[in-house]
Protein backbone atom coordinates (compact mmCIF):
# COMPACT_ATOMS: atom_id res chain seq x y z
CA UNK A 1 0.00 0.00 0.00
CA UNK A 2 1.99 3.54 -1.15
CA UNK A 3 2.42 5.87 2.33
CA UNK A 4 0.86 9.46 1.02
CA UNK A 5 1.85 11.39 4.13
CA UNK A 6 5.06 11.74 6.75
CA UNK A 7 5.27 9.88 9.94
CA UNK A 8 5.03 11.57 13.02
CA UNK A 9 8.78 10.56 13.60
CA UNK A 10 9.67 11.72 9.79
CA UNK A 11 7.91 15.00 10.74
CA UNK A 12 9.94 15.33 13.46
CA UNK A 13 13.26 14.85 12.33
CA UNK A 14 12.75 16.76 9.26
CA UNK A 15 11.71 19.61 11.89
CA UNK A 16 15.13 19.16 13.85
CA UNK A 17 17.45 18.87 10.94
CA UNK A 18 15.01 22.41 9.51
CA UNK A 19 16.09 24.33 12.84
CA UNK A 20 19.36 22.84 13.01
CA UNK A 21 20.34 24.25 9.68
CA UNK A 22 18.57 27.60 10.67
CA UNK A 23 20.35 28.13 13.40
CA UNK A 24 24.00 27.08 11.24
CA UNK A 25 23.07 29.06 8.90
CA UNK A 26 22.41 32.08 11.21
CA UNK A 27 25.82 31.45 12.84
CA UNK A 28 27.90 30.92 9.97
CA UNK A 29 26.20 33.62 7.88
CA UNK A 30 25.69 36.57 10.20
CA UNK A 31 26.93 39.77 8.46
CA UNK A 32 27.47 41.69 11.60
CA UNK A 33 29.51 38.61 13.01
CA UNK A 34 31.45 38.58 9.63
CA UNK A 35 32.20 42.52 9.40
CA UNK A 36 32.92 42.79 12.82
CA UNK A 37 35.46 40.34 12.28
CA UNK A 38 36.68 41.83 9.30
CA UNK A 39 36.97 45.28 10.39
CA UNK A 40 39.43 43.96 13.23
CA UNK A 41 41.30 41.79 10.62
CA UNK A 42 41.82 45.04 8.69
CA UNK A 43 42.60 47.37 11.33
CA UNK A 44 45.32 44.90 12.81
CA UNK A 45 47.20 44.06 9.38
CA UNK A 46 47.19 48.23 8.96
CA UNK A 47 48.64 48.89 12.39
CA UNK A 48 51.40 46.35 11.45
CA UNK A 49 51.60 48.06 7.84
CA UNK A 50 52.17 51.42 9.49
CA UNK A 51 54.32 50.26 12.54
CA UNK A 52 56.71 48.90 10.08
CA UNK A 53 57.07 51.96 7.89
CA UNK A 54 57.02 54.05 11.15
CA UNK A 55 59.86 51.71 12.44
CA UNK A 56 61.86 52.10 9.09
CA UNK A 57 61.84 55.92 9.17
CA UNK A 58 62.78 55.59 12.75
CA UNK A 59 65.37 53.63 11.75
CA UNK A 60 66.62 55.49 9.02
CA UNK A 61 66.89 59.09 10.40
CA UNK A 62 66.66 58.14 14.31
CA UNK A 63 63.77 60.29 14.77
CA UNK A 64 59.86 59.70 14.20
CA UNK A 65 58.18 60.91 10.95
CA UNK A 66 57.78 64.80 11.29
CA UNK A 67 54.89 66.85 9.57
CA UNK A 68 55.72 67.68 5.75
CA UNK A 69 57.53 70.45 4.60
CA UNK A 70 58.28 71.55 8.70
CA UNK A 71 59.89 69.06 10.50
CA UNK A 72 57.73 69.62 13.50
CA UNK A 73 56.62 66.66 15.70
CA UNK A 74 53.27 65.52 14.63
CA UNK A 75 50.57 66.55 16.32
CA UNK A 76 47.16 64.99 15.39
CA UNK A 77 48.33 65.07 11.96
CA UNK A 78 47.41 62.66 9.10
CA UNK A 79 49.42 59.78 7.89
CA UNK A 80 49.52 61.06 4.71
CA UNK A 81 51.06 64.61 6.14
CA UNK A 82 53.97 63.13 7.16
CA UNK A 83 57.53 62.55 5.92
CA UNK A 84 60.84 61.11 6.71
CA UNK A 85 63.70 63.54 7.85
CA UNK A 86 66.74 61.44 6.18
CA UNK A 87 69.09 63.65 4.53
CA UNK A 88 67.25 63.87 1.64
CA UNK A 89 63.61 63.83 3.05
CA UNK A 90 60.76 61.69 1.59
CA UNK A 91 56.51 61.90 1.99
CA UNK A 92 55.90 59.32 4.32
CA UNK A 93 52.32 58.28 1.83
CA UNK A 94 53.91 57.81 -1.11
CA UNK A 95 57.89 57.76 -0.17
CA UNK A 96 60.06 54.35 0.00
CA UNK A 97 57.68 53.13 2.52
CA UNK A 98 55.11 52.71 -0.34
CA UNK A 99 51.33 54.35 0.60
CA UNK A 100 49.65 54.77 4.11
CA UNK A 101 46.41 52.73 3.93
CA UNK A 102 42.54 53.59 3.78
CA UNK A 103 40.79 53.11 7.09
CA UNK A 104 37.95 50.71 6.48
CA UNK A 105 34.61 52.14 6.38
CA UNK A 106 33.32 53.58 9.68
CA UNK A 107 36.58 54.16 11.02
CA UNK A 108 38.10 58.09 10.97
CA UNK A 109 41.44 58.51 8.57
CA UNK A 110 45.07 57.56 10.90
CA UNK A 111 46.41 59.88 12.50
CA UNK A 112 49.88 60.31 14.24
CA UNK A 113 51.03 62.40 17.30
CA UNK A 114 54.50 63.09 19.03
CA UNK A 115 54.30 63.62 22.88
CA UNK A 116 57.81 63.50 24.62
CA UNK A 117 58.82 60.02 24.03
CA UNK A 118 55.60 58.78 23.08
CA UNK A 119 54.25 58.28 19.60
CA UNK A 120 51.34 56.91 18.78
CA UNK A 121 48.65 56.20 16.06
CA UNK A 122 44.83 56.86 16.17
CA UNK A 123 41.67 55.91 14.41
CA UNK A 124 38.05 56.52 16.00
CA UNK A 125 34.75 54.86 15.49
CA UNK A 126 31.40 55.34 16.20
CA UNK A 127 30.54 54.84 19.95
CA UNK A 128 28.47 51.09 20.12
CA UNK A 129 28.69 50.53 16.26
CA UNK A 130 29.97 46.65 14.88
CA UNK A 131 33.18 48.85 14.18
CA UNK A 132 33.60 49.38 17.91
CA UNK A 133 32.87 46.00 18.86
CA UNK A 134 35.63 45.03 16.47
CA UNK A 135 38.28 47.47 18.33
CA UNK A 136 36.94 46.09 21.98
CA UNK A 137 38.19 42.37 20.20
CA UNK A 138 41.16 44.18 19.01
CA UNK A 139 42.24 45.90 22.02
CA UNK A 140 42.44 42.05 24.10
CA UNK A 141 45.50 41.88 21.62
CA UNK A 142 47.94 44.29 23.41
CA UNK A 143 49.13 45.48 26.39
CA UNK A 144 47.76 48.37 28.65
CA UNK A 145 51.18 50.16 27.41
CA UNK A 146 51.06 49.00 23.97
CA UNK A 147 47.29 50.15 23.24
CA UNK A 148 44.29 52.19 24.67
CA UNK A 149 40.56 51.91 23.39
CA UNK A 150 39.12 54.86 24.64
CA UNK A 151 34.80 55.85 25.00
CA UNK A 152 33.31 59.10 25.27
CA UNK A 153 29.85 59.64 24.36
CA UNK A 154 29.96 59.21 20.81
CA UNK A 155 33.29 57.74 19.85
CA UNK A 156 35.46 55.15 20.63
CA UNK A 157 39.03 56.22 20.24
CA UNK A 158 41.65 53.51 19.54
CA UNK A 159 45.36 54.49 20.31
CA UNK A 160 48.30 52.37 19.47
CA UNK A 161 51.45 53.13 20.65
CA UNK A 162 54.62 52.84 18.79
CA UNK A 163 57.16 54.05 21.81
CA UNK A 164 56.27 55.41 25.23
Amino acid sequence: MPRKAFTLVELAITIFLAGLLGSLGYFYLNTSTIKRSQYKTAVQSHVNLIESMVFQCKGLSEQFPKELNTSSKASNTLLSELECNTSTPYAFDGGKNGFVPLPPTGFTPYRATESGSAFYIVTTAEKNSIQDEALQKLIVNYTSTQAVLEHNATSATFKIYLSR
